[in-house]
């Protein structure tokens, strides 16, 4: 963060006498934590900006190793005097999320905040960190000011509010919105721009991003699994024909196989696969042939406008993935 966002920050655990009367206090854990919790092992958890640790106090008592990394020393007085007073430790860490190298990777990383409160200019620096910090089976849980309304002005101080579709897009292509929430709050100080809607999202990593040879591999055993020889078929280099590009679109899409964040306009579908093949070193033809394959009626007869996921290898598609 620059000098004059630490100098807000320190100024305001300067001025309180205690972590419940900071203007960012919450006394229940983020939205989704106890979700992760209740059906995922304990792990390794980073909470960026922890803030006073409320929630790195909860996770540490449900049986996680808790990082908790932020650039205030009073954020982290307060989160390790509350992780005693619970009977649980933490790994406090006095650093900025945007300047900091983590040193390993985490099942779960968690931000009540911070990256609204960055400045522009450090978003990819923020952004760089997080993956950097993710596992690939890890989860990523966020909270962000939206606008109450379409057209609203950001208030004089206080977080920035960024609409979902900014979110989502910020994230993309490596992370995939898994549950989104949100709460409205319509009457707050006029310096912070009245209401605003507290958004909580649950990201995981892409895997047609994180492992896009896998995603291929698991493609080309779904064709042998219904007798098609992909090699042969490779080798004549012919597309089937009764592929529209809508349900290209479809594929490739958020609901599917996550190539790309949003269902692109049908005429954009194959420009899209191509794009994706081309920045991961494949092929682009033969991932266009495969994929077309899989949803051909005449061919693979599976990923098709009624797909037979229960028949369907691909098991990175979201259609399994989540079901």
């Amino acid at each position: 963060m620059s000098t004059h966002e630490k100098e807000t920050f320190l100024q305001a655990y300067n001025w309180v006498e205690s972590w419940q009367t900071l203007p960012w206090a919450h006394d229940e854990p983020t939205l989704f934590l106890a979700h992760v919790c209740s059906r995922k092992k304990p792990g390794t958890a980073l909470d960026i900006g922890c803030g006073a640790g409320t929630d790195s106090v909860f996770l540490a008592k449900q049986g996680w190793e808790v990082t908790s990394l932020d650039f205030i020393p009073k954020a982290l007085e307060y989160t390790v005097q509350r992780a005693s007073a619970a009977g649980v430790s933490v790994t406090p860490v006095e650093a900025d999320i945007t300047a900091w190298e983590p040193p390993q990777q985490y099942d779960l990383v968690l931000d009540h905040g911070l990256l609204h409160n960055l400045d522009v200019v450090r978003y990819p620096a923020y952004r760089d960190s997080v993956l950097k910090a993710l596992a690939v089976t890890g989860e990523f849980v966020l909270l962000h000011w939206h606008p109450l309304f379409a057209g609203q002005d950001q208030g004089e101080v206080g977080p920035t509010r960024s609409s979902r579709e900014q979110i989502k897009a910020f994230f993309a292509p490596d992370l995939q919105e898994r549950f989104f929430a949100r709460e409205e709050f319509e009457d707050l100080p006029a310096t912070v721009g009245r209401g605003m809607t507290q958004a909580y999202y649950l990201f995981r990593p892409n895997l047609a991003e994180a492992k896009p040879a896998e995603l291929i591999a698991q493609i080309t055993t779904a064709l042998t699994d219904h007798a098609i020889d992909a090699d042969a078929a490779l080798g004549a280099d012919k597309l089937p024909t009764d592929v529209s590009d809508e349900l290209l679109a479809c594929i490739v899409g958020p609901g599917r196989l996550g190539i790309t964040h949003r269902v692109p306009a049908a005429e954009d579908a194959r420009a899209v696969l191509t794009a994706w093949a081309e920045r991961h070193g494949l092929d682009a033809g033969a991932v266009a042939l495969l994929i077309h394959l899989l949803a051909s009626g005449q061919q693979g007869n599976i990923c098709t406008e009624e797909p037979k996921c229960s028949e369907c290898a691909v098991k990175f598609c979201k259609r399994l993935r989540y079901r």
